[in-house]
């Protein structure tokens, strides 16, 4: 082979290489960076699900039964409908303990079912998430595949960038779909209307996300106190059989403790009919 053809299989040969480590750079360590870069509002300690620290909470004996929706929880004797003629929307699922906007303790509001825009992970998968390339990615990070919304968004709210290894394109590229699937689903901040004025509700403060699992039901946890003084638990609340749909309670009570209570006995009821 003459000088200047040795030459130039070289450079075609240094060409390929680089190109094949540009590839791989991209698809691993720079699309790394891109994680930090384009989701640091999803990446943020306060995003992040932690495991719900109140599960050992003691419930007072005196506590009474209830059951509104399908959803069954022990309360404080006393609590009454506060819109009696009310058979559906959100006005049939509310319970409080007076009348009196300034006397009132507690509220706890039981909400109807809901679904998700894509009811299990089929239309995800059509966009080209929680297919089978990501989900080998989301095994490696210690996730289990994700064939239902419940797993998809647990994945989505406890994943830490950390537990990634920026090194294995498998991982980056499902962290990389899971922030953006995150981002996707990210709830807009709302009001429901006859819930929020029936407690003086005047916004939130910092909000702490958890998740909790009783065996029977799973749960995504937000804690809030209302800038009033309220305290408030809102439970996104999934029955292990069906972790497509879920029901919303929220719990607001002038005494922490109580609505932690409260919570520790929220569950699926037996019979629903």
């Amino acid at each position: 082979m003459k000088k200047g053809a040795k030459i130039a299989a070289c450079i075609a040969a240094a060409i390929a290489f680089l190109g094949g480590a540009g590839f791989y750079l991209s698809q691993t360590v720079i699309k790394y960076k891109m994680i930090s870069y384009k989701f640091p509002y999803l990446l943020e300690e306060s995003a992040l699900y932690k495991s719900y620290p109140y599960a050992d909470t003691e419930v007072p004996d005196e506590f009474r039964e209830c059951s509104v929706k399908g959803i069954d929880f022990k309360a404080p004797d006393g609590l009454f409908w506060m819109y009696p003629d009310a058979t559906d929307d959100v006005r049939s699922g509310i319970l409080v303990d007076n009348d009196d906007i300034s006397k009132r303790e507690l509220l706890v509001c039981v909400m109807d079912k809901e679904e998700p825009v894509y009811p299990d992970s089929t239309g995800f998968k059509d966009l080209g998430f929680f297919d089978k390339r990501m989900n080998k990615g989301l095994k490696k990070l210690g996730y289990e595949p994700a064939e239902n919304y419940h797993d998809m968004m647990f994945a989505a709210n406890t994943f830490r960038l950390e537990k990634c290894n920026m090194f294995s394109p498998s991982e980056v590229n499902a962290a990389y779909k899971l922030m953006l699937f995150k981002g996707i689903m990210m709830p807009a901040s709302y009001s429901v209307d006859g819930v929020e004025d029936s407690f003086e509700t005047t916004g939130s403060s910092k909000e702490i996300h958890y998740y909790y699992d009783n065996g029977n039901m799973r749960s995504f946890v937000t804690e809030s106190a209302n800038k009033n003084g309220a305290y408030e638990l809102d439970l996104e609340v999934y029955d292990v059989n069906d972790l497509n749909s879920w029901q919303n309670v929220m719990i607001i009570s002038k005494d922490p403790e109580m609505a932690r209570q409260i919570a520790k006995t929220i569950d699926i009821a037996e019979d629903t009919e």
